[in-house]
């Protein structure tokens, strides 16, 4: 057995959720950390180019969100035939799934025509719109060959190569921090400058993915002769990779609607909301990070027929994911003024980022627990369930609370929707663990049968 494959198989599961949960939050971390360092190059332009970014990012969560619908439905899917025995097959879902990803990447082009209509129904003021529409534009064009870096990333550790997925992710963070600056104010190309640093740097993590699978290192061959258009194939990829999608999907719309919500305040407000929403996006991915690497582990094991490694690994993810929250809620609670100074000189955008950071980190400590537990559920094949709660916290919740809250509070109500809405999610999910226990112990077991 491949060594990776061993450690899934009967390491011990601190050391197992270790090894895959570490590599993928530090290459997350750093991948959010250069967004910040963006953010920071960019602040130094004006209000109006931070705005500009504050309102194109949705786009650069939910395009590459596609990665992460054919890169984590795929490689649970992968994990789980691997668990089984199953390598063809295993195979056959890498590259279907890659080839899919590589086609959906040429079809979002299309929005190069359509951006200034589309950052306009997005918040963009008329101030802010020729900014953002000239960062964009570039960024589309990157999405050609970083989409297929974020499915690939998530491919990669379904046969336990989290390692190289962080390489290539810190590859291109510390090439984009390298080169922002540069191209910013050294070859003076402005804010398309930050957008061009980025899609060097995100074609550079391509290139080292990419070469994986070409010169034949990785454990599962990538073979496009063996791409498939079938249901067994396509099924179980969307049913985790959809969910998944929609955390994405929804973060972008949260944020695209308090943006929209906050411009009657002001270019100020925008701006301030936004440094906040990308600090507390940067952390967000810590955690995603090791969810992630929790998945390729239950998927694993639910393959095989191991409901006691399940069970343990879960309890483990719940409490290291909420101490993480809770670490992370902290810094950005205790420091929250020198980290939204960082990014703008301007008081006002100051007083605001600095509030929104606060009301957003208040409850972020569940969010360790949610993210867990959204994953479990998919893994275990709870696939209503576990969609139900990917589209709860920024869909079903926070938006009709950010509607209410806009109009009863004013500003002060969006910056804290997102507490509310934190609130109200990890008390739903409380409660259908809590009803649905010996339904998913009888399922686990049966599986298990399955797997024998």
């Amino acid at each position: 057995m491949n060594r990776r494959l061993e450690i899934m198989e009967s390491a011990p599961i601190s050391k197992a959720l270790a090894y895959l949960g570490l590599p993928t939050i530090i290459g997350l971390s750093v991948t959010g950390f250069y967004q910040l360092a963006v953010s920071f190059f960019v602040a130094k332009m004006g209000t109006q180019a931070m705005g500009a970014i504050s309102i194109v990012y949705p786009l650069i969560l939910i395009m590459p969100g596609i990665g992460l619908l054919f890169g984590n439905g795929g490689a649970a899917y992968m994990a789980e035939l691997l668990g089984a025995g199953e390598k063809e097959k295993a195979e056959t879902v890498l590259a279907s799934t890659a080839f899919y990803c590589v086609l959906f990447s040429v079809m979002t082009q299309l929005l190069l025509p359509v951006m200034p209509a589309l950052l306009v129904s997005m918040g963009a003021s008329p101030g802010v719109l020729p900014l953002a529409v000239e960062y964009g534009q570039i960024l589309v064009i990157s999405f050609l060959f970083h989409i297929p870096s974020v499915c690939m990333n998530n491919l990669v550790r379904a046969e336990g190569n989290a390692s190289l997925s962080m390489i290539s992710q810190m590859t291109g963070a510390v090439l984009n921090v390298a080169l922002t600056p540069i191209f910013l104010f050294g070859f003076g190309w402005g804010i398309r400058g930050a957008a061009a640093s980025a899609a060097v740097a995100q074609f550079t993590a391509f290139c080292i993915l990419a070469q994986y699978y070409l010169r034949g290192k990785s454990y599962l061959k990538l073979d496009f002769r063996k791409v498939r258009f079938q249901w067994w194939i396509v099924e179980p990829v969307l049913k985790i990779g959809v969910p998944l999608l929609c955390i994405s999907l929804f973060q972008s719309i949260s944020m695209t609607a308090a943006n929209i919500a906050a411009a009657p305040y002001g270019d100020a407000v925008v701006a301030g909301l936004g440094i906040a929403n990308r600090v507390i996006g940067m952390t967000t991915l810590a955690v995603t990070g090791f969810s992630r690497g929790y998945q390729t582990f239950i998927s694993y094991c639910y393959g095989a027929g191991r409901p006691e490694r399940i069970r343990q690994a879960t309890k483990t993810a719940y409490l290291w994911g909420m101490l993480g929250g809770f670490a992370i809620a902290a810094v950005q609670i205790g420091f929250s003024g020198g980290i939204v100074s960082a990014f703008s000189g301007d008081a006002e955008v100051i007083a605001v980022g600095v509030q929104a950071l606060i009301a957003g980190s208040l409850l972020f400590f569940t969010y360790g627990f949610q993210s867990m537990a959204t994953v479990y559920l998919l893994c275990i094949r709870y696939s209503k369930s576990g969609f139900l709660f990917s589209i709860f916290r920024q869909g079903l919740a926070f938006l009709p609370l950010l509607f209410l809250f806009d109009r009863l509070f004013g500003v002060t109500g969006i910056l804290y929707t997102q507490a509310v809405a934190d609130l109200a999610t990890t008390a739903l999910l409380l409660l259908f663990l809590g009803v649905t226990k010996r339904s998913r112990t009888a399922a686990l077991a049966q599986a298990a049968k399955l797997a024998a």
